[in-house]
């Protein structure tokens, strides 16, 4: 194989990436963050947090939810790599998860 030139594989796809996936990733690492946030805030008051603790908490549930919505339309688009929409899925409905558990947790205590 010394003497003998390697061919490069190329594939030529019309495949591009999902930009609802890229913007549902990126809704749902916001909405992760403003979780642990409000989370480490809510910790340091003793859970008695502002009125702009919980706003921001409540806004923060809505994008995980938008983002897990605009994640799943990108699961469907055509001639797209799946890559940003599997794992913004999965992201949003970690968030989702996450911040309804939260909830849960704050009307049972």
């Amino acid at each position: 194989m010394r003497g003998r030139k390697r061919r490069k594989n190329y594939k030529f796809t019309e495949k591009t990436q999902s930009k609802k996936g890229i913007g549902a990733l990126l809704l749902s690492l916001v909405s992760l963050g403003v979780f642990v946030t409000v989370i480490f805030f809510s910790y340091r008051v003793r859970g008695e947090g502002s009125m702009y603790l919980g706003s921001a908490g409540v806004s923060a549930m809505l994008l995980s939810v938008v983002a897990l919505g605009v994640a799943i339309a990108s699961l469907r688009e055509e001639n797209s790599f799946k890559f940003f929409p599997y794992v913004s899925t999965i992201c949003s409905f970690l968030g989702t998860v996450g911040w309804i558990a939260l909830y849960v947790v704050g009307f049972m205590g």
